[in-house]
């Protein structure tokens, strides 16, 4: 009688014979792959560098009577860039095209606040149309980069910073606030989530400076498709395990295939009738016996899903010169600004801590200033080499919108009278 040692080491044995004469075949595979994400990587690279890029500072009317709705169409708008650039697998393995993405600012310099966006020279005029179409006296003017005035070796001995990416606390399903719940609905007031911010940079002082950073790129409806299975979690449905093995499926099909043989030899009930009966004892729907807090926290995913969504990462950074440097100060401000989109019930914006300038124990000094040298250089770079995590239009309107009339602060840069047509009469 053969032992199951000898079974396993002949095994073992033919495994080997196998591999000997077929290596270069198994090689091949492997060196392939990793070829792919190599290469791929230096394409995408190469195109970035030769994108072109305009940066553009939205100056808004003084009395803007606008609310973050007009801001969210301004996305669904950029929305429409999705998908438009790769067409064919030449262009994303030979030419390493990618979807165009865009970086909505916040900066504030000595406590004056100002609104950029940077766009790619080629989506410029459908960026301006879409700000005009929403903000009709609104002014769009070319500016030069704010980040070139700082060196590139912060820390150093003129200045110091702290920043760090936000990420999201929770699954992408799980919505942020957004601006509908900051509007009394009886009496209409609203409060402007920016004045958070505006009134938060006030306290900065000559020498001091925040950036926030939101990048997005439009993205495809793979978050639906999860925040759907969140969905059926909740409210106690059973889903579908999906695998990315492809060879789950055959490995399935042949235990069925066994499984209906032995069933045939000792059982007398159809093994198909004993998979309907245990598929009809699958327990209901238990969105009946929710709370009110879980049943809004459904309802909250399923109206998130009617909306377009962007890729995104946000960053920040607070810097000054380092004899007035006030972490502590910069960091209550923009902490302050993100806190108000969290719920406890939903998402909220944490920060990251494989990005956030911060490092305990061993080599702390050397450590955060590779960390902070590291944030500036892709806060600088607009790095977008990740794909982040995915926030609707509304969301989006909520975190990065114009301010609205509600907002009284000296530091915003506006519009200080409106333009407008010359009269019929003037004498040419």
């Amino acid at each position: 009688m053969i032992t199951f040692p000898e079974v396993l080491f002949e095994s073992l044995k033919e495994s080997v014979s196998i591999f000997s004469k077929y290596w270069w075949f198994f090689t091949t595979i492997v060196l392939w792959h990793t070829f792919k994400i190599a290469w791929v990587n230096y394409i995408h690279e190469k195109y970035v560098r030769e994108i072109q890029w305009d940066l553009i500072e939205v100056i808004i009317p003084k009395e803007i009577e606008k609310r973050p709705k007009n801001m969210e169409e301004l996305y669904s708008g950029i929305y429409s860039f999705y998908d438009v650039v790769v067409d064919t697998l030449y262009d994303i393995y030979l030419k390493g095209m990618l979807d165009a993405w865009f970086s909505f600012e916040i900066v504030s310099i000595d406590g004056d606040i100002h609104y950029f966006i940077r766009t790619p020279v080629l989506s410029r005029k459908t960026i301006e149309a879409q700000i005009y179409a929403q903000y009709p006296a609104a002014e769009i003017r070319d500016v030069e980069d704010y980040v070139l005035n700082v060196p590139n070796d912060i820390p150093n001995k003129d200045y110091e910073l702290w920043g760090t990416d936000m990420i999201l606390a929770k699954e992408d399903a799980y919505p942020l606030r957004t601006y509908k719940e900051f509007e009394d609905t009886g009496s209409g007031e609203f409060v402007d989530t920016m004045s958070n911010i505006i009134e938060g940079v006030n306290k900065l002082q000559k020498g001091e400076q925040i950036w926030i950073q939101v990048l997005i790129r439009p993205t495809n409806d793979d978050w639906k498709k999860e925040a759907n299975e969140l969905i059926l979690e909740l409210i106690g449905r059973k889903k579908k395990k999906k695998s990315s093995n492809p060879f789950d499926f055959l490995i399935e099909e042949l235990w069925d295939i066994g499984r209906y043989i032995a069933g045939g030899f000792f059982s007398t009930v159809n093994p198909a009738e004993k998979k309907d009966e245990k598929k009809d004892k699958e327990p209901p729907s238990m969105m009946l016996h929710l709370s009110p807090a879980e049943k809004d926290v459904v309802i909250a995913i399923g109206e998130s899903t009617k909306k377009p969504a962007f890729d995104t990462c946000i960053r920040w950074i607070y810097l000054s010169k380092r004899d007035i440097f006030n972490k502590t100060k910069g960091n209550s401000i923009v902490f302050t600004y993100f806190s108000q989109f969290g719920s406890k019930d939903r998402n909220s914006f944490v920060p990251d801590g494989n990005t956030k300038t911060s490092a305990y124990y061993f080599f702390t000094d050397f450590r955060k200033a590779l960390r902070k040298r590291s944030i500036l250089r892709r806060y600088k770079r607009r790095e977008f080499d990740k794909r982040g995590y995915a926030l609707n239009t509304e969301e989006l309107a909520t975190v990065f919108h114009f301010p609205t009339i509600e907002v009284k602060a000296p530091t915003v840069s506006r519009v200080e009278a409106k333009k407008g047509k010359p009269p019929a009469e003037l004498p040419i």
